[in-house]
């Protein structure tokens, strides 16, 4: 079911990793799935939106007509599915991690290194890294992901904690802002 969704996006990957704590799963169809979005999110046309289609296709799908999901829908179902499934046990999650002060583990593909001259070796390059994320951003990183933070905004909380622990750089450098990690392939995390 998770293999569906994209592992380039930092946000998805997030949910990806808060889906390995749920006690239950999610329902499996789409218009299960449609009917637990709908129990949510009470306005309809809010909720198409949201899924990037229309009030009338949901009715449709959930009347279980057939035809109304393509692919692309049934995608942005299952992604807005993840993203709010079982949200006491992410909550309880989210909180050990940020209030003990648990590292979060991060492997990706991107392009990622200090903006530094070229043919430094802490230039920006693809690279394929297994790092971890210590104190304090797990907890940026999870807090941005409940406000609904962008993807550039959780692409920099990630690169400034990835920096820190890859280049062990000295916290709060003055420095780090200069990390970037751009060009995802797939990023992965657990906490």
């Amino acid at each position: 079911m998770l293999d569906q969704l994209s592992t380039a996006s930092i946000a998805e990957a997030l949910d990806i990793a808060d889906a390995h704590h749920w006690t239950r799963q999610p329902p499996r169809s789409d218009r299960a799935r449609l009917r637990f979005l709908a129990s949510k999110e009470k306005d309809p046309a809010a909720l198409s939106r949201r899924l990037g289609t229309t009030p009338q296709k949901l009715r449709r799908l959930i009347a279980s007509q057939p035809g109304a999901a393509n692919q692309e829908l049934s995608r942005a179902i299952l992604k807005e599915v993840v993203r709010l499934w079982q949200p006491r046990i992410r909550h309880r999650a989210h909180q050990a991690v940020s209030q003990q002060q648990h590292s979060m583990h991060v492997h990706f593909c991107g392009w990622f290194g200090f903006n530094a001259p070229a043919g430094s070796s802490d230039d920006g390059r693809l690279r394929r890294l297994s790092e971890n994320l210590h104190h304090p951003y797990p907890a940026r990183l999870l807090e941005a992901r409940h406000h609904n933070a962008s993807e550039d905004e959780l692409r920099t909380i990630a690169a400034d904690g990835i920096g820190e622990s890859y280049f062990k750089v000295s916290p709060g450098r003055s420095s780090l802002h200069e990390v970037r990690l751009a060009d995802i392939h797939y990023i992965e995390f657990s906490y």
